[in-house]
């Protein structure tokens, strides 16, 4: 992975270039901005880990069952790896066009009625930097910039424009993020194909 960050205050240090404000040298308690990244620059890394199957931080495993059992509707239940952040669409034993697994997240709980191991894809917790994806780390910094920009500028205005163009290279380094590998199969929700 060639990561175009090498840490949290040089990620930060982007967002910062976004308003036009000086960097910092740490997470410390010497300027708004780095108390700002101190307290919440992890939160804003996980949320944006989570929103997209981003491929440098997608994790498999295989899961053991749990010796308790679900109190009802599924008959099987399995703990949740603890960097997980989320659990897309599973098919049998990861694979593209496998039949989808019917599951149900229940706090740090998988539950299912699929036998063991439980082939487990998810979107994981990625704390080094330099593993981000370049798209990632565009996207992310304007993320950042539009989650602090009131804190550190206290405009409204300012806050509001880095939304609309954290969105939009969100949209553009999700779909290109999408067009590697096998897509997993698109499903036909009752809701629509009854229609």
């Amino acid at each position: 992975m060639s990561g175009t960050v090498n840490t949290a205050v040089e990620m930060a240090n982007l967002a910062l270039a976004h308003l036009k404000e000086a960097p910092i040298r740490d997470f410390d308690f010497s300027s708004v901005a780095s108390r700002w990244f101190r307290n919440h620059y992890g939160a804003h890394r996980d949320s944006y880990l989570a929103m997209h199957d981003w491929d440098f931080a997608i994790a498999l495993a295989w899961l053991p069952e749990e010796a308790e059992r679900p109190s009802f509707r599924w008959s099987r239940q399995y703990r949740k790896p603890a960097d997980c952040l989320r659990i897309p669409l599973q098919s049998e034993n990861g694979e593209a066009h496998g039949a989808l697994i019917p599951f149900e997240v229940v706090g740090q709980k998988i539950l299912t009625d699929r036998a063991p191991p439980f082939p487990l894809r998810y979107i994981r917790r990625v704390v080094r930097e330099v593993d981000f994806s370049p798209l990632f780390v565009s996207g992310f910094a304007l993320f950042l910039a539009a989650g602090c920009a009131h804190a550190i500028t206290g405009k409204n205005s300012r806050a509001e424009a880095l939304r609309v163009a954290a969105r939009e290279a969100f949209e553009h380094a999700g779909t290109v993020d999408a067009r590697q590998g096998t897509p997993l199969p698109m499903i036909d929700l009752d809701i629509i194909t009854d229609r």
